[in-house]
C-alpha cells in the first residue's frame, strides 16, 4: 500500500529547466568556459551542482564555478514559476493522507526559496532532502533510503516522482516505484527506451492514480481477510 510521496523539484514541481540551461551558459561564458548545450545539461539533471560541473568541464575550478552559479541565481533574483497545478496537487495529495517529501540535489536554500517563491507551503514536506543532507546523491539510492526513513515508511510504500535518468535509476536502486513527468528533461520515448512503466504528462495527474491505488490496495486486504474469515 502506497503511503509516501517524494517529489524531485526541478521539472516536477517548478518549472525550472530552461532557467537552469541559461544559468549554466551565463555561468561558463563569464568564467571562459566552453558553452555547454541544452541536451548536455538537461541529460545531466538530477546530479548535483558539483558533479554536473566536473562532468561538463573536467579541468575547471569546481568551487568558483558554484560560487558563481549560485550567485547569479541570488544577483538577478530568479523567481521560477511552478509547474502549472502543481501547488493544487500536492495539497490534494496531502490532503488524501499521504505523507509528502522532497529530494532534489540542489541545496537546501534553493530548495526552499524557489518553492516558496512558488507558492508552495514548505510545511507541506514532512521531509527534505537535499544536497547536504547525504553523503551520497542520485543517482545513488542513498538520499531516497533516507527520504523514506525520515517518513517513517517502507521503500515499497513509496512512490517517487521525478524527471530525470538519474531519478528512475535513484528510484530502481532503492526499490522504490518511480513515476516519471514529461515536464522535466525527457521526452516519452527516451523514459520508455529506459523501461520506465509510470509515465504522466505532469504532477496535476497524481492526486487521482495515487487515490486509486490506495483504494485497490484496500480493497485487495479487504478480499485476503474476507477469504481467511
Amino acid at each position: 500500500m502506497i503511503k509516501a510521496i517524494v517529489f524531485d523539484v526541478d521539472g516536477v514541481l517548478i518549472n525550472s529547466n530552461k532557467i537552469i540551461v541559461e544559468a549554466y551558459q551565463k555561468t561558463a561564458e563569464k568564467l571562459g568556459l566552453r558553452i555547454p548545450s541544452p541536451h548536455e545539461v538537461l541529460g545531466l539533471m538530477g546530479r548535483p551542482l558539483s558533479e554536473m560541473v566536473k562532468i561538463l568541464w573536467p579541468k575547471s575550478n569546481v568551487e568558483l564555478y558554484m560560487k558563481e552559479y549560485r550567485r547569479l541565481f541570488m544577483d538577478e533574483n530568479l523567481v521560477i514559476p511552478t509547474i502549472e497545478g502543481a501547488v493544487d496537487a500536492v495539497r490534494a495529495i496531502r490532503e488524501s493522507g499521504f505523507k509528502v517529501g522532497v529530494l532534489s540535489g540542489k541545496i537546501m536554500f534553493f530548495i526552499k526559496k524557489h518553492l516558496k517563491e512558488a507558492g508552495f507551503n514548505i510545511n507541506w514536506f514532512e521531509a527534505m532532502v537535499s544536497f547536504e543532507t547525504t553523503k551520497k546523491h542520485k543517482p545513488d539510492p542513498e538520499p531516497l533510503l533516507f527520504v523514506t526513513n525520515q517518513l517513517d515508511v517502507k521503500p515499497e510504500e513509496t512512490i517517487y516522482v521525478g524527471d530525470a535518468i538519474s531519478d528512475y535509476e535513484c528510484a530502481r536502486d532503492a526499490k522504490v516505484e518511480y513515476f516519471a513527468v514529461l515536464t522535466g528533461s525527457l521526452r516519452r520515448e527516451d523514459l520508455e527506451r529506459l523501461g520506465v512503466k509510470n509515465i504522466i504528462n505532469s504532477v496535476v495527474e497524481l492526486p487521482d492514480l495515487a487515490g486509486k491505488a490506495r483504494v485497490h490496495a484496500v480493497d485487495c486486504a479487504s478480499n485476503g481477510e474476507a477469504k481467511e474469515n
